[in-house]
């Protein structure tokens, strides 16, 4: 298990299980600005567990989302770079030097609903706003989670290798050969190997849907690649509102047979917490001790 390096876990579901109200269309980019210290005590946790690498709380800190709240133009651009600012200060805040810190971008729309793609035109100006303010902010990488369509993905894959930092993708899965939108994962490992991705990743699926897949992975793409599944049973709540989670074994089960296959970066979406994490870091503490 040696060369293990762990992702962070959940953000908007530890926002949730603390108590906090994630509104509609921004989600957890409101506590970014209503209780930025809550943020960066989930991240510092994450630290504390033995995390390598935190994903930025940017998930929905964009024009587009703070527009569906009712704000004019000009007021949602100011409210979601704030958010978004003290999203990246709050990861940093916690990383102190020391852990690397990815910005997160998601699709523009609802992750689980590809048909709602905007448009290449629109998305191409949108990713590029969202990379610039995340390269502005000096993050170590950008980390594009539940991807749903090629369409999208290209365009925000385009959009962001001017900036010339690392590049990881995660996909989103309809099931475990095909993305949300159902085109192939196969196709969408070639569609990713035109650009200079570091990591491809399987994120937010559930735990059988994540190891049935992750043998694609192994075979069809040589550079590094992880997992980091939704801990919830059954399909993902597009709320982060989870009532049954698996269990810490299957989780570790799941983790175990993902390394065998050769996965490199491990971590957990929705449903995750620190202990999760901590569980990880015991584990290959451990492995490396024999």
């Amino acid at each position: 298990m040696s060369g293990i390096k762990l992702l962070d876990g959940a953000m908007g579901s530890e926002l949730i299980r603390h108590g906090q109200n994630l509104p509609l269309h921004i989600w957890s980019a409101e506590s970014n600005i209503t209780n930025s210290q809550l943020v960066y005590q989930i991240h510092q946790k994450y630290v504390e567990a033995g995390a390598d690498y935190l994903t930025t709380n940017t998930f929905r800190t964009t024009p587009r989302a703070y527009k569906k709240t009712g704000l004019s133009s000009k007021r949602a651009e100011q409210l979601s770079l704030e958010s978004l600012k003290l999203a990246v200060q709050s990861a940093k805040k916690a990383s102190k030097g020391k852990i690397r810190v990815l910005g997160s971008i998601a699709p523009l729309e609802d992750c689980y609903s590809p048909e709602l793609f905007p448009g290449e035109i629109i998305a191409k100006e949108e990713f590029e706003q969202m990379g610039k303010w995340l390269f502005d902010e000096k993050i170590d990488g950008f980390l594009l989670e539940t991807m749903n369509s090629l369409v999208e993905a290209r365009i925000c894959l385009k959009s962001l290798v001017k900036f010339d930092i690392p590049i990881w993708i995660g996909f989103n899965l309809l099931d475990s050969s095909h993305i949300r939108s159902g085109e192939t994962l196969i196709d969408a490992i070639k569609m990713v190997k035109q650009f200079a991705v570091s990591c491809l990743l399987l994120n937010c699926n559930p735990i059988h849907r994540t190891i049935e897949s992750a043998d694609i992975l192994a075979n069809n793409w040589s550079k590094q690649w992880g997992i980091y599944p939704n801990l919830g049973v059954g399909e993902p709540s597009p709320d982060g509102v989870i009532k049954d989670h698996h269990s810490e074994k299957e989780f570790l089960n799941m983790v175990h047979k993902a390394i065998k296959l050769g996965a490199c970066v491990i971590g957990g979406c929705c449903g995750s917490n620190p202990n999760h994490i901590r569980l990880l870091k015991n584990e290959l503490d451990l492995a490396k001790s024999l």
